[in-house]
């Protein structure tokens, strides 16, 4: 999953992830907003683990952005996309397929379609 192309990419960033073990996990590489933008949510969930990913060194600053240094898991698409963007952000609708439109919603609905067609 690609996040380029994004709200967030208008602020110089791109983040790609893959779905491994029932957690979204964002590359080792990919970048992320520099501070959080969330203007009226910097008390939320996702401000605070934004904070301390910098904090950690999971994120580290390089220029206007920060870059992850390591893989990192998220229990969710959302909280994904919200690190990155520096923002709330429905992670379903923000990841896209990389390569194609489709949203991470889109993607997931076919996977499961697909599933149970494959058990009927």
């Amino acid at each position: 999953f690609n996040g380029r192309g994004q709200p967030g990419h208008v602020h110089g960033v791109t983040a790609q992830a893959i779905l491994r073990d029932g957690e979204f996990v964002v590359q080792a590489g990919s970048t992320a907003r520099r501070e959080w933008a969330g203007i009226g949510t910097e008390a939320s969930g996702y401000a605070l683990m934004h904070g301390e990913l910098c904090r950690t060194g999971v994120l580290v600053n390089q220029g206007d952005v920060n870059v992850f240094t390591s893989d990192y898991a998220f229990a969710s698409a959302s909280a994904a996309a919200a690190v990155v963007c520096g923002r709330p952000s429905n992670g379903t609708l923000e990841w896209k397929v990389l390569g194609e439109i489709t949203t991470y919603k889109e993607w997931e609905a076919r996977q499961l379609s697909a599933a149970r067609e494959s058990t009927a």
